[in-house]
């Protein structure tokens, strides 16, 4: 299993990447780090694990030319490739790995249902720490915005008009000394 998952800092990567090797998922690490100190680094997480990978070679596919009747192949060549498969195992071994395969795919199922509760059961508000969504912080900043605007406009009153573009020569520190 191999997922790739960008995360918006190395802070919020390194919770993620916990969660994965706790969960079983040792072959997993931190991509794309081209600058540490970079703000706007994005490291890029590969969860993935390779230990229950299962192989097995049941039969082999054999080419061979057979002749074709003259009215019966399409391009005029009389003779055409055609595969045989050849069965190297039996029945009952077929369902031997079938078994072994099935038991694979349960354990991995786990695997991914713990790296799930580790990701999302207590770990979300650690890796998100202060980090807001688009909508969230718009409507933070709107509000902070309207907030100080009401502020400056209160301030103004006492200190008299703003010039013509609405805008006062108050900085935001002569505001505070104000409160």
């Amino acid at each position: 299993m191999i997922l790739h998952i960008a995360t918006a800092s190395l802070s919020h990567a390194a919770p993620i990447l916990s969660a994965a090797i706790s969960a079983g998922f040792r072959e997993s690490g931190v991509q794309s780090l081209k600058n540490l100190t970079d703000p706007n680094a994005t490291p890029m997480i590969a969860v993935r694990s390779a230990g229950l990978a299962f192989e097995s070679v049941i039969g082999i596919v054999r080419g061979d030319s057979v002749q074709i009747p003259k009215d019966l192949a399409s391009n005029g060549d009389r003779r055409q490739e055609e595969e045989v498969i050849e069965a190297l195992v039996g029945e009952a071994y077929l369902e031997m790995l079938v078994d072994v395969a099935n038991e694979r795919f349960e354990a991995n199922a786990e695997r991914i249902r713990r790296f799930e509760a580790a990701l999302f059961g207590g770990m979300e508000k650690k890796m998100l720490g202060d980090w807001e969504d688009k909508e969230t912080r718009q409507e933070r900043k709107k509000a902070e915005g309207l907030r100080r605007r009401d502020e400056l406009k209160s301030i103004h009153n006492l200190q008299g008009p703003v010039d013509e573009s609405g805008e006062s020569d108050m900085e935001l520190g002569q505001l505070e000394e104000l409160k």
